[in-house]
């Protein structure tokens, strides 16, 4: 069963290049003269699970430090840190990390939500919060019809089967799976119309570019009330300045920067203007 959900991509390999810039700190290890230190250990409690033992986890990642410093031995050794597909990787990498540590530092200066606007924030989102409902669904994913007549058609099929064997005579290219919608990451629109559509009978919504028809198996409640919903919309609500915060941050960049194109590379409006890089920016920023 899949979750239909987003996902960060994690940031790797910086340490492969030898001309990045040493952790400073105390030595808690040596591979072959190389220190492994303090502050290396601290990074990772980036990935450490909420509320673990801090000292304890330290002790448990730092064989995993070993294996990965043995490893990159292994990789520079066999001259890989000095292929163009590393310099590539690599770049990216360092860029996307630059702008996560941009938004962590843009988060200090982000005011905590007052309890006027978590409120109003929890009373404009249901479908997040007291009517938050989880559905098991039967769905079908295929590519954006190239018409608004061809979706209507497709619309009109009152079963998931019938749906897919009209996309078949039509040798229409789709796949069908069992997923796991969440109301709390939905549009409020689409929250609301699926929580009314009867279970069994297909719904159309668009998904990433393409369409999917779902048909609710099994649904389930699950409310988030009282403190714990007060907690989650503050941290919504948070992380919504941080993005507002980098997407000014961005907007006076871009006002005294000189861009060009190379023909046939030049984005359309909608595309250059998405913000995809400043909510994934905001997303990874640690929660409070």
């Amino acid at each position: 069963m899949k979750h239909w959900s987003w996902s960060a991509v994690p940031l790797a390999l910086l340490a492969l290049s030898g001309c990045q810039s040493k952790p400073e700190g105390k030595g808690v290890a040596q591979v072959d003269g190389q220190a492994i230190t303090t502050q290396a250990l601290d990074a990772e409690l980036a990935d450490a699970p909420p509320g673990v033992d801090r000292l304890a986890y330290r002790k448990a990642i730092l064989p995993q430090l070993v294996d990965r410093t043995l490893l990159v031995q292994a990789a520079q050794a066999m001259g890989i840190d000095k292929t163009p597909e590393f310099t590539a990787q690599r770049e990216r990498q360092e860029q996307r990390l630059r702008v996560e540590m941009l938004a962590r530092k843009l988060a200090n200066t982000v005011p905590v939500p007052n309890v006027q606007a978590v409120d109003a924030y929890i009373a404009a989102h249901p479908y997040e919060f007291a009517q938050r409902q989880k559905f098991y669904v039967d769905q079908i994913r295929f590519a954006q019809p190239a018409s608004t007549e061809a979706l209507l058609a497709l619309g009109q099929f009152k079963t998931l089967d019938a749906l897919a064997d009209e996309l078949t005579r039509n040798a229409t290219p789709f796949t069908r799976d069992h997923v796991l919608v969440d109301s709390a990451f939905l549009p409020a629109a689409i929250a609301a119309q699926v929580a009314r559509q009867p279970s069994g009978d297909p719904i159309l919504l668009p998904y990433q570019g393409s369409y999917t028809a779902n048909a609710i198996i099994q649904r389930m409640a699950a409310p988030v009330t009282g403190e714990p919903a007060r907690a989650l919309a503050g941290e919504i609500l948070r992380r919504k300045a941080i993005a507002d915060a980098l997407g000014q941050t961005l907007k006076a960049q871009r006002q005294k920067a000189s861009i060009s194109y190379e023909t046939g590379f030049k984005p359309d409006a909608k595309a250059a203007a998405d913000g995809k890089t400043v909510s994934d920016a905001a997303d990874r920023v640690p929660a409070r």
